[in-house]
């Protein structure tokens, strides 16, 4: 058995965690180890001493008897072992709750009687468990309780606290969590404060190429109750999912369509979101109750270190108040939200500017549901197949809206907007009224009536158009006219995605 003087540990519970919750279990034949468990505890157990602490009900009931429970607990510890992981010791409660014995979880009687026997660091353990007696076991101990999604754990999501605890889908997710957070993979102290955040359930603003984005670990349903309050954003819009790289697409999604597949390895790392079909785990809160999840890699090297080292996947909408123009400076975040963000990482000036091209699928073939960083015509050119473009007026489906940005008024600045055509004649200010003037390129005539014009591309450039929109529109929300007139390009290119966001910024309230 492991002892260390002051060595931190993990402690387990047993069904539901990391063996397959079968009811009240009597012989060895009728254990399944989950998914990843061994794999998880064998790399825990490089650094932490390992318990394993369960409650056993059926004893008190009559469906066990202690024996069957020890041989049971006996071929767990046998199995590990033959992997290389070694628990130190297994602890049983085999009363009913209403008892009210000392070693009934959420009393930490066992981690308290472990740490006194093994010398153990309770501050640096943590306790892992898929219902919230679990949490509140470690916490009374004051260890780090880690709610997992496994088991029971769906069943019980809203019965988790509030209080400082971690959420992970299983235990595969939560050892990973728990390795970064002790043994931190760079010295990057931002990069780590921000991860730290996002494990134990706090916001964190991030930089992507986009737009900055609002941060929350996508399992803990309360965190992504506090970007909606945050934000103001209405609950039947859903959340974009944020992942370091491709292959944690498993996480969130059950089915990745060919086509979806050519688009990912093509222009991941960047502004593509793929809505698919999503895993349970995901709260129906942050994909606004839909069967699927809007998921995408950022193109932001920071961004990404920052998800890779909180070990889960962030839902990340922009991070303003909602319906308001995007934020592309970590500026913008502090003068929009300011201290309702736990943290802001600033990584710079977004590159791309506006908000990523959001694919859906339908029968296979790709649906634009939002247009974006990524020209429609190259996505068609990577697949060979037409996009099916929805009209900007089919934005709910059943009353509801089948992916973020599709609210008809969205983007907008607090002044009224009008838009015109680039082909037209710049519109005329009437006798003393101030108007701001937003234009693509530079005009010769016509401008001289305004308050201020803003040109956003001194060559017509589309990135530059794209990059500068939102940081314009901010210029002209903030500056003393009466009316922002935006001029709109064709729609192809860059330019569908700019007019589409100078639409939406234009269109009128709802009554």
């Amino acid at each position: 058995m492991n002892s260390g003087k002051n060595k931190p540990a993990v402690f387990l519970d047993r069904d539901g965690t990391i063996i397959e919750d079968r009811g009240h279990l009597r012989s060895p034949e009728e254990v399944r180890f989950l998914p990843g468990a061994i794999d998880a505890l064998r790399s825990l157990s490089r650094s932490f001493s390992l318990f394993i602490v369960t409650h056993q009900v059926g004893v008190a009931r009559g469906f066990l008897s202690m024996p069957e429970v020890d041989k049971v607990n006996q071929h767990v510890a046998s199995i590990l072992l033959r992997y290389g992981v070694e628990l130190t010791e297994i602890y049983v409660c085999p009363h009913e709750r209403a008892d009210k014995c000392r070693c009934c979880k959420p009393s930490p009687w066992f981690l308290q009687r472990a740490a006194e026997k093994y010398d153990l660091d309770l501050g640096r353990s943590y306790m892992i468990g898929d219902h919230p007696h679990d949490v509140t076991t470690g916490q009374a101990a004051g260890a780090t309780g880690i709610y997992v999604l496994s088991g029971h754990g769906l069943k019980h999501r809203a019965e988790l606290g509030i209080g400082e605890r971690i959420v992970a889908a299983g235990i595969g997710d939560a050892a990973r969590m728990i390795v970064n957070e002790q043994f931190p993979s760079d010295d990057d102290s931002e990069v780590e404060e921000a991860a730290r955040i996002l494990r134990r359930g706090g916001l964190a603003a991030l930089p992507t190429e986009t737009v900055y984005g609002l941060g929350a670990n996508v399992y803990d349903e309360s965190a992504a109750a506090r970007v909606f309050s945050v934000k103001k954003r209405p609950r039947f819009d859903p959340l974009i999912v944020h992942i370091p790289d491709i292959s944690w697409m498993s996480l969130l999604v059950t089915e990745i369509p060919f086509l979806a597949k050519i688009l990912a390895e093509a222009f991941w790392p960047g502004p593509l979101t793929l809505v698919l079909p999503r895993r349970p785990e995901i709260p129906d809160l942050a994909v606004a109750g839909l069967p699927t999840a809007a998921v995408r890699v950022p193109d932001h090297e920071m961004t990404r270190r920052v998800l890779r080292q909180a070990g889960v996947p962030a839902a990340a909408p922009s991070a303003n108040r909602f319906g308001g123009v995007s934020p592309t400076t970590a500026a913008h975040v502090r003068q929009g939200l300011g201290a309702k963000v736990d943290m802001i990482v600033d990584g710079g000036p977004c590159q791309v500017g506006v908000e990523s091209t959001i694919i859906g699928f339908q029968e296979g073939k790709p649906v634009l549901l939002r247009p974006g960083g990524i020209p429609v015509e190259r996505i068609e050119k990577t697949t060979g197949v037409p996009v099916i473009r929805e009209s900007s007026l089919d934005n709910v489906e059943n009353n509801r809206v089948v992916s973020p940005g599709r609210l008809l008024r969205h983007y907008s600045p607090a002044k009224p907007m009008r838009l015109f055509a680039a082909a037209d004649e710049v519109p005329v200010p009437p006798p003393g009224e101030n108007w701001f003037l937003l234009l693509r390129q530079p005009r010769e005539e016509g401008t001289e009536d305004y308050l201020h014009v803003e040109v956003l591309s001194a060559t017509g450039d589309e990135q530059e158009i794209a990059r500068r929109l939102f940081a314009a529109l901010r210029e002209a929300e903030q500056s003393s006219a009466d009316l922002i007139m935006a001029e709109i390009g064709p729609d192809q290119g860059l330019g569908l995605a700019v007019n589409d966001r100078l639409r939406r910024a234009a269109a009128e309230a709802e009554s």
